[in-house]
């Protein structure tokens, strides 16, 4: 059993995601994160939603009435603009491009950040042209 992020927007309500894993995201948000601070940006993992993983793992029920996560992070979830959202990336793209950042020890997944970012960028942009709301979702 592997975490990965998925890319959500929040559009009246509900909650549409590309289903798509981002396991470098995931397995390089410390390193992220630190990127996003010398670059004076909003860490990343303060856009990742643990709502999926906690009920996953146990740790949370979905309240009486509710039939997905989705509804419970739509109500509850950690949220940003998606235009907010496709600034943050694209700035983090950037850095890492320019810095031609490494990801990993024994093997670099540089390139794999830089698509799946990319790909995260296209579904935000598309979020922002329905002024929604974004968020990746931390998914087991």
């Amino acid at each position: 059993m592997s975490t990965v992020l998925w890319a959500n927007s929040l559009i009246e309500g509900n909650v549409e995601s590309d289903q798509a894993d981002k396991y470098a995201l995931f397995k390089h948000l410390d390193k992220l994160d630190k990127l996003c601070r010398s670059a004076g940006l909003r860490p990343l993992s303060e856009i990742c939603d643990s709502t999926d993983a906690k009920y996953n793992l146990d740790e949370i029920e979905l309240p009486a009435g509710m039939a997905s996560t989705d509804e419970l992070m739509a109500r509850d979830g950690v949220w940003i603009d998606a235009q907010a959202a496709v600034q943050l990336l694209e700035t983090l793209l950037a850095e890492i491009k320019t810095r031609k950042t490494r990801f990993g020890l024994l093997s670099d997944s540089h390139e794999e950040v830089v698509t799946e970012l990319g790909e995260a960028i296209e579904f935000a942009r598309a979020a922002a042209s329905k002024n929604a709301r974004f968020n990746f979702a931390m998914v087991i």
